[in-house]
């Protein structure tokens, strides 16, 4: 083989150098300014992008704060509207409360009196055909003709001791 030469080492070593120093040439001006040039866009692109992603960062942030404070803010708005309608309501419903109690109590005390006024009239009807009833039975029983005066007298007495009773 003729490259394991020992007689022809040194003009392969000098093409060698040659043609791998023309490759170097080659590379270091024509390949190696684009690859520096393509890695340069990628780092400023790369540091755009992180740029914009901060500033995204910040305006989420800043809305993100925004959006918490007119949260607590509507929540406060919405307590103090409540706490008032609440309010509202409680005085309204007390008065109504109130003049619907008067209103009963008045009622209260016109039924009672009524209810008095027709016990009384009652009782004085009863006690009338009492002293009638009482007359007739006597008269019938033991034939005595009493006054009426005395009868009425007698029949009052009984009904203001059961009166009494009744009450007491």
């Amino acid at each position: 083989m003729p490259q394991l030469d020992p007689a022809v080492f040194l003009p392969q070593i000098f093409w060698l150098f040659v043609i791998f120093g023309l490759i170097y040439l080659f590379i270091a001006h024509s390949a190696a300014p684009r690859i520096t040039q393509v890695l340069e866009k990628r780092q400023a692109r790369i540091s755009s992008d992180l740029e914009e992603a901060s500033n995204l960062q910040a305006e989420a942030e800043a809305a993100r704060v925004s959006h918490e404070k007119a949260l607590e803010e509507a929540r406060l708005k919405a307590t103090s509207t409540i706490t008032a309608k609440r309010e509202a309501i409680k005085s309204d419903v007390e008065a109504e409360y109130a003049q619907l109690t008067e209103k009963l109590g008045a009622e209260f005390a016109s039924a009672e009196v009524k209810i008095i006024a027709a016990k009384d009239k009652a009782l004085d009807e009863i006690r009338v055909m009492s002293v009638d009833i009482c007359k007739e039975i006597i008269q019938s029983v033991s034939g005595l003709d009493l006054d009426k005066k005395i009868v009425a007298e007698r029949v009052s007495a009984k009904f203001e001791a059961v009166k009494d009773n009744a009450n007491g």
